[in-house]
């Protein structure tokens, strides 16, 4: 219904009051459930064989600290760079990473003026202060929001041993490989800073193997995005192989990360990635005509895009656009990207809407560049609101990805404890 109506340039009022009734009379009935529940005794949580404990109850689901004001731990991203290149030439040796602290800084997490900032101050190179959210109350919306961790990992010294950034709970929800620093395209932004680094690094099939068998190698055992990325991961001789790795040792999401130019100019290869086990893609995907996408230095690249879609639609590999997006770049054209999935979405699954981060190709951007490109999801969702004729409210219909949770514990429950995953 809502991609029919922007088919057709319109805006379905009965419909939304009718979602409007729908959702009161479901918060009704879930309080009178609720009542009803606190009367029945607790029951035992099954223990599934995946994980190494019973099914949480929401009471037992913990959270980080949330709110604001409030402290972190973070980085100076000017020791971030001293370091790593210390590693690089080896005058300082990697296991610092794991048993010491190098470049972290405490933060602070604040609002002012309706935004929410990041102040934090190096000893050695001084203050940083960034916009973390333009809508203080969209933010404060998101974070209340959360469902809740997973369980705590377990059986996974031998995979989590990073030190401060090791994962803790659960095994996160994307497990991105890196198949290669090459790229056929040279452009701006690039987290990756590919083909420009000065040396070609590429991990061997063995390499890959070792990563995804470490994968399903601990508890909780659930299924997870493999992403295959790079610079531009169909670029590596082994990129089918490792799709069809993957599929063997039971992952089943399995994507690439890529800027469509390989699906675009043989079908051949698509075939190939779909029978290898490749579920979809996250399509790089700046704007609905060339004047969005000329930033990526490449000729008729919309033209490209839609023929990488129209190949990839035609041999059932799902495709996600992913967005980057950099304030007064392409911010104004993003409700024609969500018009241009809903007006071809036999062929486009969803949208990736993913700020600009000043990392990789971007990490020496001055504080001029910063400022005036920076761009938040609040500010996403308001631009949104704006550029769809209100559809589309900040403080309604905008969830964090953590909600999914809500469904995949109903899930957990109802394949009962000899489910092979989570």
């Amino acid at each position: 219904m809502f991609s029919d109506n922007f088919r057709r340039g319109e805006v379905n009022t009965k419909g939304m009051a009718g979602s409007k009734i729908a959702s009161k009379a479901a918060d009704l009935g879930w309080k009178a459930f609720q009542a009803v529940n606190t009367l029945i005794p607790e029951g035992e949580s099954i223990k599934p064989s995946w994980a190494a404990e019973p099914l949480l109850k929401s009471y037992e689901r913990t959270a980080p600290p949330l709110g604001f004001p409030r402290e972190t731990d973070s980085l100076c991203p000017t020791c971030v760079k001293s370091v790593r290149n210390g590693v690089i030439t080896g005058e300082i040796p990697l296991e610092i990473l794991k048993d010491s602290h190098p470049g972290e800084i405490k933060a602070q997490i604040v609002e002012e003026n309706g935004q929410v900032l990041m102040r934090k101050t190096c000893p050695t190179h001084g203050e940083f202060v960034d916009v973390l959210a333009t809508d203080a109350r969209f933010l404060q919306r998101i974070e209340d929001l959360f469902f809740g961790r997973d369980f705590k990992s377990a059986e996974d010294k031998h995979v989590h041993h990073h030190g401060t950034s090791d994962i803790k709970f659960g095994r996160g929800a994307v497990l991105t490989v890196d198949l290669t620093n090459r790229c056929n395209m040279m452009c701006n932004p690039c987290f990756m800073d590919a083909n420009q680094v000065g040396y070609v690094h590429e991990p061997t099939f063995g390499d890959t193997k070792q990563i995804l068998d470490n994968a399903v190698s601990f508890k909780p055992k659930r299924q997870i995005i493999i992403l295959f990325s790079g610079g531009e991961p169909t670029l590596s001789p082994y990129f089918l192989d490792a799709v069809a790795y993957a599929k063997k040792v039971g992952f089943y999401r399995i994507l690439a990360a890529t800027n469509g130019i390989r699906y675009a100019e043989d079908i051949e290869f698509c075939k190939a990635a779909k029978a290898a086990g490749q579920h979809g893609v996250y399509l790089q995907f700046d704007g609905t005509n060339e004047e969005d996408n000329k930033h990526r230095g490449v000729g008729n690249l919309f033209d490209v895009k839609l023929k990488a879609i129209e190949n990839l639609a035609s041999v059932g590999i799902k495709v996600t656009l992913v967005t980057t997006i950099v304030n007064s770049w392409n911010n104004n054209g993003i409700g024609s990207i969500v018009k241009f999935a809903a007006e071809n979405i036999d062929k486009v699954q969803t949208i990736a809407f993913q700020p600009v981060s000043f990392t990789g190709r971007d990490e020496d951007i001055s504080d001029k560049d910063r400022i005036a490109q920076r761009y938040t999801l609040a500010g996403m969702t308001h631009d949104l609101k704006d550029q769809l004729g209100g559809v589309l409210e900040p403080m309604r219909d905008w969830f964090p990805l953590s909600s999914y949770s809500a469904f995949t514990s109903v899930m957990d429950m109802l394949q009962g404890a000899d489910a092979p995953w989570g």
